[in-house]
């Protein structure tokens, strides 16, 4: 078989699958469905992790955030955010063998007339996790992946009850 004929049956097969997981409803991993209602969203007030993991998100969705609440579809107000960390327990050295990570937004949704979408909602959470002393830098490294992971749940929280919002508005 030549080279012609293998690359064609190639990206015939490539497209193939692709159209079957576009049919079937696959998305991105990180990807939210979003009505055109939602494209353009508008967040102030939130620590620079949520953002971040906001801007990830929309970006996967194929939307954006925007730089002024004119422009967006949703605007989210953050209104109170706190990361909190808290010893569980103490060795015998006196050191931190389990702690817990407790996560609380308190947020408000607008639509780009100031128009509440919803009442003011919160969102709390936490996350135990054990403290081993003899590998500490590996623990802080896990500390970090876990409050990342908090963050990028928070923001995929948001979205999802800005969506609901969005649908009961245009109810």
């Amino acid at each position: 078989m030549s080279l012609f004929k293998f690359s064609f049956r190639l990206l015939a097969g490539i497209l193939l699958i692709s159209a079957g997981m576009t049919g079937c409803g696959y998305h991105l991993r990180g990807s939210v469905d979003m009505p055109e209602a939602m494209k353009n969203v508008y967040i102030f007030g939130a620590s620079s992790q949520l953002q971040n993991q906001m801007q990830s998100i929309v970006r996967a969705s194929k939307g954006k955030i925007v730089g002024s609440p004119n422009d967006a579809g949703v605007v989210i107000k953050v209104l109170k955010e706190d990361m909190r960390r808290r010893t569980l327990s103490i060795g015998s050295t006196g050191k931190s063998n389990e702690s817990e990570l407790e996560y609380y937004l308190r947020f408000q949704m607008y639509d780009n007339q100031e128009k509440p979408l919803m009442e003011e909602q919160t969102i709390e959470m936490s996350r135990e996790f054990f403290n081993d002393q003899t590998a500490i830098l590996a623990k802080t490294n896990e500390e970090q992946l876990i409050r990342s992971e908090m963050y990028k749940q928070v923001a995929r929280m948001l979205l999802a009850r800005a969506r609901i919002a969005v649908d009961n508005q245009k109810k």
